[in-house]
Order: C-alpha cells, then sequence, then structure tokens
C-alpha cells in the first residue's frame, strides 16, 4: 500500500543526490567545465541534504528563496571553485530553475502517485530504472542543445582577438573550435592556442623548440586523440574577443596553426 503524504529520508536523499548531480553535470556540460567526480559527488551530496527543507513547512517566497541561493552558492563554491562565481551560479541557478519549473508543472498538471513538491524540493515515488531512463535523457538533451550552440560557431568565421602584454598590442584571427577544452587547472583559465609567429618577440630568450623557459611562462600539460605533451602559457594583460574582455591564458603552440589566416584558436564558451 501506498502513503503519498509518507516521505522516506533515505530515498529522498537519494532522489536529490540523483538528480543534483545530474543537474552538476548539465551545468559542467554548458559551462564547457571539466568537474573532478570528487568535487561532482561532495556538490550532489550537499544538495542531496539541503532537500530536508521539504520537511519544513510551506515557507514564504523571500524566506525560501534566500535559502535556496545560499544553498546554490555553497553547492557552486563546491563544484567549481571561486573563479567565474557570478557566471557559474547563474548557468547553475537558470537549469535549477528549468527543473523545479518542469517538477512544479507535473505535480499540478500529472499529479504522480507519492508526488510531493514543497519549498522548491521534490519528492516522489519512483523506481530507480525510471529515474535513471528520465534523467539520463534530459542530460542527453542538455548535451544536444549545448552542441547545437556550439556547431553555429564554425570555422569559417574568424574572430579578431586582441590582446595586450607589456605595453603591447596584438591581434590574432581566430575561430571557434569546441575542440579545444584546454583549461589551466590551476586557476580554471580557458586557454586559446596560438602560433608561435603571433608572439614573436614578446619572449625574446624563448625557443617553443626546446621548451627553454623565461619569465613570464610556464608550461600546462595538455591531451589530445593525437597524444599528449605540455605548452607554453602565459598571462597577458588583457584579451578582447570582438569588444568583450575574456579571463583567458594564451598558449604558443610548437605546431603551426598559421593556415588560411587563422593563427590561434579559442573556445566558442568564451563568446557568451
Amino acid at each position: 500500500m501506498l502513503y503519498p503524504n509518507i516521505i522516506y529520508i533515505d530515498a529522498l536523499f537519494i532522489i536529490n543526490l540523483y538528480v543534483n548531480f545530474f543537474l552538476i553535470k548539465a551545468c559542467g556540460a554548458f559551462l564547457h567545465r571539466k568537474i573532478s567526480p570528487a568535487r561532482c559527488v561532495l556538490g550532489a551530496a550537499s544538495g542531496g541534504l539541503s532537500s530536508l527543507v521539504i520537511l519544513l513547512p510551506s515557507l514564504p517566497l523571500l524566506l525560501n528563496t534566500t535559502i535556496r541561493l545560499g544553498i546554490g552558492s555553497l553547492l557552486v563554491l563546491i563544484v567549481f571553485g571561486r573563479g567565474k562565481f557570478f557566471k557559474n551560479a547563474l548557468v547553475f541557478f537558470v537549469i535549477n530553475v528549468i527543473f523545479a519549473g518542469v517538477m512544479l508543472a507535473l505535480s499540478l498538471f500529472a499529479s504522480p502517485l507519492g508526488m510531493i513538491y514543497n519549498n522548491g524540493t521534490v519528492y516522489f515515488d519512483i523506481s530507480f530504472l525510471a529515474l535513471l531512463v528520465f534523467t539520463a535523457a534530459a542530460y542527453f538533451l542538455i548535451r544536444v542543445l549545448r552542441y547545437f550552440l556550439d556547431v553555429k560557431f564554425n570555422a569559417d568565421r574568424i574572430y579578431p582577438v586582441i590582446f595586450e602584454y607589456n605595453g603591447e598590442s596584438r591581434v590574432l584571427s581566430a575561430f571557434a573550435d569546441s575542440g579545444n577544452t584546454l583549461t589551466d587547472f590551476f586557476t580554471g583559465r580557458p586557454v586559446i592556442i596560438c602560433d608561435k609567429s603571433a608572439c614573436a618577440g614578446l619572449f625574446p630568450e624563448f625557443s617553443v623548440s626546446s621548451l627553454e623557459l623565461v619569465k613570464g611562462l610556464r608550461l600546462l600539460p595538455y591531451s589530445t586523440i593525437n597524444g599528449s605533451g605540455i605548452i607554453p602559457v602565459f598571462k597577458p594583460d588583457s584579451v578582447k574577443i570582438e569588444q568583450k574582455e575574456v579571463d583567458v591564458l594564451l598558449g604558443i603552440s610548437n605546431e603551426d596553426i598559421n593556415k588560411n589566416g587563422v593563427n590561434a584558436i579559442f573556445n566558442p564558451k568564451l563568446l557568451f
């Protein structure tokens, strides 16, 4: 016999841990951020624990919103760190609002047996297999949407990238390629890969072929389908893509990428 108004704490935690895990993965997909399994699980667990607010009486909208924002902000800090916090939080909250809206609509119009929606938290009697299928399907749709958002920035369009370093300004001709996911693991900054000729003279003593480093440069490991290696990177004083200021590193490629007037590659996420 089913008791729709009974909430089982273990089921509540597991359901919301699982849902939060996929919300975090969806957020990472939109941001093109690779999230370590440990951070993802820790963030999902904190979200699962926060689901206990469903046990409280219905809270006033302002108080409930404040609590949800506080919990969400903590989760974003756990998962993504402090870098680009507001951007990460905005994407995470938008995805959560969409999910909460779907759950609210489901509770109002479909009224699944045993479903309880209170204080922005959902609980319902559902088999693990059904939960797995529905959540995986939602995540797949988000990845498909992300893919189509990316492919519209095709290589046929060349973007001007202006960077300044030590008082010198240079212009790169770059294209957006979602295949460039290189990110600095220390700071979380994306890396724009540019041809070595584009940085000629910035570091007179530097030799790309010998990887001889000078002040202002450091080495960053990378891996591709063709292998792995290390690339010298540096932090410019400023970088703009079509007048939009971006917080990135520049990586000096040892391979010649200066083709068809293009001498740099960046990830499309920098355009958002």
